[in-house]
């Protein structure tokens, strides 16, 4: 029976809280298909002495056979890669070159596809990754999902979703031209940052500011952050079952990844009986939200 994908879930340490999950959507379900949508997190220290918040995730190409394998190598490479990096004393954030980061994840993926005897093109999977620093943080994007973080000024957009020029056409690793490339660096405090495929896009996303959706960010966050000690028992489960709700899947099909990283607010801790109800929270919002757009439907018809 295909299982839903695996990930490096958490980790806790140096003020922050890390959190992934991803859930296998119903179309792949009722195809009898795997989960293709890849995530890790790491918390590591910096050559410098400093947390250093690593993060990544992938869509594998519903059209590609092996994506899902695709993914989750992706996933490994590139978090490998940026940990590698940081490591050295002299390292500076600004100095990173999304370039050649994504022409060492084709390296690695036409030599996995070539031990196996796979196409490239069978391998074909979108990348969302970054790295956050105390004072930095670098994000880097191939294809659709998004990357939200926030600082003190709210929340922000990396780059909207790169879709192509049709309906449900994106821009992958094995193959996007470098202008389908993105990478920023943001200097400053990052409270939170959130990293999602493009299952969720519609949830998170509005299309009319073409900006983060908070009321989906906030009730996320803040389960994370104020999770008593035990949180690491309850809510990587919790967040999985968020994903895998009726309220979400009533609006999509697709895969979901969800990765989360906020600093730790000692001063809001909850009991740890109490780190789902948040989660509820999101759930019920998701609902609210498909029941207006319902409603928006009936009126125009």
């Amino acid at each position: 029976m295909p299982a839903d994908a695996v990930s490096e879930q958490w980790a806790s340490g140096e003020g922050w809280r890390l959190l992934a999950a991803s859930v296998r959507g119903t179309a792949h379900l009722r195809a009898g298909s795997d989960c293709q949508d890849a995530a890790l997190v790491r918390l590591v220290v910096s050559g410098q002495g400093d947390p250093a918040v690593l993060l990544a995730a992938s869509d594998g190409a519903g059209s590609a056979e092996h994506s899902q394998e695709g993914s989750a190598l992706v996933c490994r490479a590139v978090l490998r890669e940026l940990e590698r990096l940081s490591a050295d004393p002299g390292f500076d954030p600004a100095a990173l070159d999304a370039a050649a980061l994504l022409s060492g994840l084709r390296t690695e993926l036409e030599q996995y596809a070539e031990e196996r005897g796979y196409h490239l093109r069978e391998l074909a999977c979108t990348l969302l990754a970054g790295l956050v620093l105390p004072r930095a943080a670098w994000w880097v994007q191939v294809g659709d999902g998004a990357i939200v973080f926030e600082d003190a000024a709210g929340l922000h957009l990396h780059v909207w979703p790169d879709n192509g020029e049709y309906a449900n056409q994106t821009y992958f690793v094995t193959d996007a031209p470098a202008k389908h490339l993105h990478a920023a660096l943001c200097t400053g405090e990052i409270r939170r940052a959130a990293l999602l495929t493009d299952g969720l896009q519609d949830l998170a996303l509005s299309s009319a500011s073409r900006a983060p959706h908070a009321p989906f960010f906030d009730p996320v966050f803040r389960a994370l952050e104020q999770a008593g000690e035990g949180w690491a028992a309850t809510l990587p489960e919790g967040l999985r079952q968020f994903l895998d709700s009726a309220a979400v899947n009533a609006r999509t099909s697709d895969d979901k990844t969800l990765v989360l990283a906020c600093r730790t607010l000692d001063a809001f801790k909850v009991e740890p009986e109490d780190d789902l109800l948040l989660i509820e929270v999101a759930h019920d919002q998701v609902a609210q939200d498909e029941a207006a757009q319902t409603n928006m439907t009936q009126e125009g018809a």
